[in-house]
């Protein structure tokens, strides 16, 4: 099989109901979804076996986005607002792809400020509520 690859850009990240929706992709210099996986020890047997421990996968929605100018718009200020809730959310690595992801996301508010001089980011972390999935034509 030949090598395949994309790069990450143009794209999007969109958050929050469809009335409602936070357009977050101007502000994203980095996301990304990552799963982990949680295995329960296994059990050894008296024959000398094990049977082996189930695994829990859970993923997050992370990355880096520029601070915006806190506006009651902008992205920072949404996280503040949205604290807590769980909201829907779309991305797509590059436009080109003829596939994304979706799924649902606790929000936690975005750190605010940074080095002096700085054009400041914020880090974010969101749990993914139930599985995340593949989906087509989100671009």
């Amino acid at each position: 099989m030949p090598i395949k690859s994309y790069k990450v850009g143009p794209g999007l990240l969109r958050l929050g109901e469809v009335a409602t929706v936070m357009e977050a992709t101007p502000q994203v210099t980095e996301v990304g979804v990552e799963w982990s996986e949680d295995v329960e020890d296994a059990v050894p047997v008296l024959s000398g076996e094990e049977l082996a421990g189930e695994a829990t996968y859970t993923a997050t929605l992370t990355g880096t986005v520029l601070q915006d100018d806190l506006v009651a718009s902008g992205l920072v200020r949404w996280t503040w607002d949205n604290k807590g809730k769980v909201v829907p959310f779309e991305f797509v690595p590059n436009n080109a792809l003829e596939s994304g992801i979706t799924g649902m996301v606790r929000i936690s508010p975005l750190k605010v400020g940074g080095a002096v001089k700085s054009r400041p980011t914020s880090d974010f972390e969101w749990s993914c509520i139930g599985e995340p999935a593949f989906a087509d034509s989100l671009a």
